[in-house]
């Protein structure tokens, strides 16, 4: 979800695309969601970076997560998950995040 791969609705390519996945993806693509995904948008559009970037810097340095959970289905994908290791976010950036992850940023 983060990534934004699902930002302008279900790719034709995408997991929930199909039948049987769709029940586990459309939880996700609610209003709330959407504002989080926005956010993360924006964040990555200031800072010249992928969504993915953001949404993964921003998860990685969460107090008490040990670790993010990713799905690359391609190279050039698990390629650009490896190159966040390098984004920092600015403070201002993670507190704007924080807020729209919490609902605060309504």
């Amino acid at each position: 979800m983060l990534s934004a791969k699902y930002r302008n609705g279900v790719p034709p390519d995408s997991r929930a695309a199909f039948p049987h996945m769709a029940p586990y993806v459309e939880p996700y693509l609610d209003e709330h969601s959407r504002r989080v995904v926005e956010s993360v948008c924006t964040a990555a559009e200031g800072l010249g970076v992928p969504p993915l970037a953001v949404a993964l810097s921003w998860a990685r340095d969460q107090e008490g997560v040990a670790s993010a959970v990713v799905g690359p289905r391609t190279l050039p994908q698990l390629e650009g998950i490896l190159r966040v290791e390098a984004v920092e976010l600015p403070p201002e950036i993670r507190d704007a995040l924080d807020d729209a992850t919490s609902g605060r940023g309504r």
